[in-house]
């Protein structure tokens, strides 16, 4: 599990991040502007509905793409699509998140290759599916170094 920032982390990939004294499994994504790159968090795990954090560049994230993996179940259900659900179109596979903007909640979709947030992608949807965070291996978060690591 390699140690980086937000900067060098590669979007799209599973990473741990400290939040509240805790390591949390999320992925990390990205929004290009016209001059710059922001970076953000999506978490995986506590936290209700899922809402897409600002990182700074520097921001202090284990890419741990290679611990864990999202297992996707299909589902037959119809739109309304709710926070958290992971659903694919012609563009790609993303998961439904919340996004806190100048004080107005909306909604993102965080492509899951990418790692690319994008609006309005549900339309034309051609898979739903249901989602499990899945360990492979060992939790680095049970790992000794890791403990203290995040700040």
């Amino acid at each position: 599990m390699m140690m980086g920032t937000a900067e060098t982390v590669p979007s799209g990939h599973l990473v741990l991040y400290r939040i509240r004294d805790r390591d949390v499994v999320g992925l990390k994504a990205v929004r290009h502007g016209k001059d710059h790159v922001n970076h953000y968090f999506v978490p995986l795990e506590l936290i209700s509905p899922i809402t897409v954090a600002y990182l700074d560049d520097t921001a202090p994230l284990h890419d741990c793409n290679d611990h864990f993996s999202l297992k996707l179940d299909q589902l037959v259900i119809e739109p309304p699509i709710a926070v958290g659900t992971i659903l694919a179109n012609a563009t790609g596979t993303y998961i439904k998140a919340c996004e806190a903007t100048k004080g107005i909640i909306s909604f993102v979709y965080v492509n899951l290759d990418s790692g690319e947030l994008r609006r309005r992608q549900e339309r034309q949807i051609s898979a739903i599916y249901r989602w499990t965070l899945t360990c492979i291996g060992i939790d680095p978060r049970r790992e000794p170094q890791m403990a203290g690591s995040l700040s």
